[in-house]
């Protein structure tokens, strides 16, 4: 019976005409493998390469061809696919068009190799290589019209356009460039995005395309499905078109769990859901960019406009909120005429005349038109007879708790303690307040301006509880505090026996530890009495980060008649060698050269002696370090 193996002997010694016999009957059987169907294809290039410029093949070459174009390869053999690709692009009748084509390409003519392919591609030349070098072409010129001096967008999007009429692979590189020039052509508001982008279907974009950029210097860069996805986003519910924002509500999804530091993410699918009238949806993500962008009056504003059309009290609150984070006439013109149209409906003229009054002088100062729906406020009949308040920042003020109840009113409350105020070097004239937050195993130390604390009677120690969270940072911000009843100060607060490992005269510091997880460090005026290695310590301590890591601040310590936790300190007895005034007893205890050098250690002495837990930092290992010897033998 013949086999695979037959017809590649064949081919080997050249014996084409009887391979390729053998291997049309191994593909008349039912049961033909894989390796079957590459012994004749190899059959078929074979005898194509061979017969191409045979006048007298032609009818066998046509033949062999179509079986060629027709067979079904393995994708994966890639070797034999582009062996294929090639053969048959030999056969094409437009050959020598297509190599004066590629060489007007090296030569950088690119429109006179574009023309080349063009017309080509118009007489019905469909294969896959005129057409990927087509669309090239198009790349190449469409990107010298973006980055020439004087750009031309209308000139570079035909040739976007052109692109979409070809047939070309996809995902591929190529079709990730005609995005990267899309997006530049966007960046300068001469391309919608959102339409763009569901023409080019996202689904091809490829692995790589997710992964963010570093460039030569160390800096990162978002990658092009991230920036594309923001644009795209952003143009969709910019233009209202509900097409393109139902397209990319589920690819903003997925940016955001790749990206979710990225907080235009989160703003662009809130708006896209409120745009899309997803109100209930819209707010837990228009909550999420607050919470990161509390001082900024836009995300007060957003949140403001997803309530508008349910809620016209949490939409003033909002809007009032987002007054008091700014008041850049500039900017928040827009929220004042918003929050001016709902004092109306509340017949709260006056306060409505400031608003709208403020927009107005601002625009006539600046030789600037008022909106539309501000001049339609005033035209109304109650706006010439109103006198305008003052002001109205005790109206914002009032009316602000609604808004910032939003950010914590599902939060439970967390019993917390007052410390002490202080202030940067940089900002003397801002004093801050330390709170301690309680957590496990010690409360976590933050801080917040101390025009924050709008507490009566605040001292270090107060019992309090707050509401808030950790940030996306991992910093915890706080939104609500209040006062707790309490039977004594300072009651989140443990007290944890620890033991003195190191004290630095020189410094006037000690180090203590607790575990192999909580230690700090004490300043020698700050503790009520003498420290040596080895003592016990009792401490109370909180846990702080900073750009350094987390650490422990100490609170209190002071000396303790309690014993020393065993997985602190140990006895030993044991022999030991020495190395270059080291020792090491048999049970992994290393004594310090002061020691051995002290006590006359020599090699194989017996030791009696304390250890203490010790960190390794060169090697990042634990283990135990002699602080006392007893006896030598």
């Amino acid at each position: 019976m013949t086999t695979n193996k037959d017809v590649f002997a064949k081919r080997r010694v050249g014996e084409l005409e009887e391979a390729y016999v053998m291997a049309t009957e191994l593909m008349n059987h039912p049961q033909k493998s894989d390796w079957d169907i590459k012994a004749f294809a190899w059959c078929l290039i074979d005898l194509i390469k061979r017969d191409a410029n045979n006048p007298a093949q032609v009818q066998n070459l046509q033949h062999h061809i179509q079986q060629l174009t027709q067979l079904e390869i393995d994708s994966s053999d890639e070797v034999l696919s582009k062996q294929r690709v090639y053969t048959l692009n030999l056969c094409n009748p437009n050959r020598q068009t297509i190599l004066e084509a590629k060489k007007l390409s090296k030569a950088g003519r690119h429109q006179e190799s574009l023309n080349l392919y063009r017309q080509i591609f118009n007489e019905g030349d469909h294969t896959e290589e005129v057409q990927t070098s087509f669309a090239w072409e198009l790349y190449r010129l469409a990107k010298q019209f973006v980055e020439q001096e004087n750009p031309n967008f209308m000139a570079a999007k035909k040739h976007l356009n052109d692109y979409f009429i070809l047939q070309t692979e996809k995902p591929s590189l190529l079709h990730t460039c005609f995005l990267q020039l899309a997006d530049k052509i966007a960046k300068e508001g001469q391309l919608n995005m959102g339409a763009f982008a569901r023409m080019w279907n996202l689904e091809h974009l490829r692995p790589e395309d997710y992964q963010p950029y570093k460039s030569n210097d160390g800096k990162v860069y978002p990658s092009l499905a991230e920036k594309v996805v923001q644009h795209a986003s952003k143009d969709a519910y910019t233009r209202q078109s509900q097409q393109d924002l139902h397209y990319i509500l589920p690819f903003i999804s997925k940016c955001i769990v790749k990206y979710p530091d990225n907080v235009w993410l989160t703003l662009n699918k809130a708006k896209t859901l409120m745009a899309l009238g997803q109100h209930d949806e819209a707010v837990s993500f228009s909550l999420k960019v607050v919470k990161s962008k509390r001082n900024d009056y836009w995300a007060w504003e957003l949140l403001g406009d997803i309530h508008a059309p349910t809620s016209s009290t949490i939409a003033l609150s909002c809007y009032c909120k987002a007054l008091l984070c700014s008041t850049d006439i500039n900017f928040v013109s827009k929220v004042k005429i918003k929050l001016a149209e709902l004092l109306v409906n509340n017949e709260a003229y006056a306060q409505a005349k400031f608003e709208i009054e403020a927009v107005a002088n601002y625009r006539a100062e600046n030789q600037q038109k008022v909106s539309a729906t501000a001049e339609a406020l005033i035209n109304q009949p109650w706006y010439k007879n109103t006198a305008a308040a003052i002001s109205n920042h005790d109206f914002y003020l009032k009316n602000t708790p609604v808004a910032e109840e939003l950010l914590y009113k599902d939060l439970p409350w967390i019993n917390a303690v007052l410390g002490a105020t202080f202030t940067l070097d940089s900002k003397p004239n801002k004093p801050k307040r330390k709170l301690y937050i309680q957590a496990t195993p010690t409360p976590l130390e933050i801080s917040i301006p101390e025009t924050k604390l709008l507490l009566h009677g605040a001292q270090s120690g107060m019992a309090i509880r707050v509401k808030g969270e950790l940030d996306h940072e991992k910093r915890f911000q706080v939104y609500a505090l209040e006062t707790r009843d309490s039977d004594k100060p300072w009651d989140i607060f443990t007290e944890f026996v620890g033991v003195v490992d190191h004290v630095n005269h020189q410094k006037a510091l000690l180090h203590f530890m607790v575990n192999r997880h909580i230690d700090g460090i004490v300043k020698l005026s700050n503790v009520n009495a003498q420290f040596s290695e080895g003592d016990a310590i009792s401490v109370r301590v909180a846990q702080y980060t900073s750009s350094q890591g987390s650490n422990y601040s100490v609170l209190t310590a002071n000396k303790t008649e309690l014993p020393v936790p065993e997985s602190l300190v140990k006895s030993f007895n044991s022999s030991v060698r020495t190395d270059n005034g080291m020792g090491f007893t048999d049970n992994d205890i290393f004594i310090p050269p002061s020691l051995v050098q002290a006590h006359n250690i020599q090699d194989d002495d017996y030791v009696c002696g304390t250890a203490i837990l010790n960190y390794n930092k060169k090697r990042s290992t634990w283990g135990w370090k002699a602080i006392r010897i007893n006896d030598v033998r």
